[in-house]
């Protein structure tokens, strides 16, 4: 009960703690800070039509490459799930773009450009802002593997005949 009462006690203090407090009001004057316009026009221009279209072909380059998709989700620092959302997004979101016939002709072929690029850059040892340096290679595939497995297999038997 005590518990109980305590924890609605704390509620409240915190809930009138974040609460916002009073607004300074002078008499006769207007407060300042008003939104004359929008932020972010509702029809973008060409120039924000063609940085997406680009962002766009780019990403979806990289995401629809297993090589590349996989440089790009070791090296985000935001994990792989919001990794692969972000190109998966950027896949669904391309193929309208590549076929707009009047964005192609204003902001060139960006998912050609894209792919000739990423192609380059990748044979350099870049992904998008990303090197490959640092990156596991593989898995060790040699002849000691087969020792190592035999050695554990017959640690197995052993422990499984004397155990019995």
């Amino acid at each position: 009960m005590l518990s109980s009462l305590l924890a609605t006690i704390l509620l409240a203090l915190g809930l009138v703690a974040a609460a916002p407090g009073p607004l300074a009001v002078v008499p006769g004057v207007m407060p300042t800070a008003r939104l004359t316009r929008r932020q972010v026009s509702v029809t973008p221009s060409q120039t924000d039509l063609c940085l997406d279209y680009e962002r766009i072909a780019n990403m979806s380059t990289i995401g629809a490459n297993s090589s590349y998709r996989t440089v790009l989700m070791q090296k985000l620092n935001v994990g792989t799930m919001f990794s692969a959302r972000m190109m998966d997004a950027a896949i669904s979101k391309l193929p309208p773009l590549t076929v707009n016939k009047d964005l192609n002709d204003k902001c060139g072929n960006w998912t050609q450009i894209a792919l000739t690029e990423a192609e380059k850059n990748f044979t350099m040892g870049i992904v998008a802002q990303f090197t490959t340096e640092g990156l596991p290679v593989g898995i060790k595939a040699g002849p000691e593997v087969v020792v190592i497995v035999g050695a554990i297999c017959m640690l197995f038997s052993v422990v499984w005949v004397f155990s019995g």
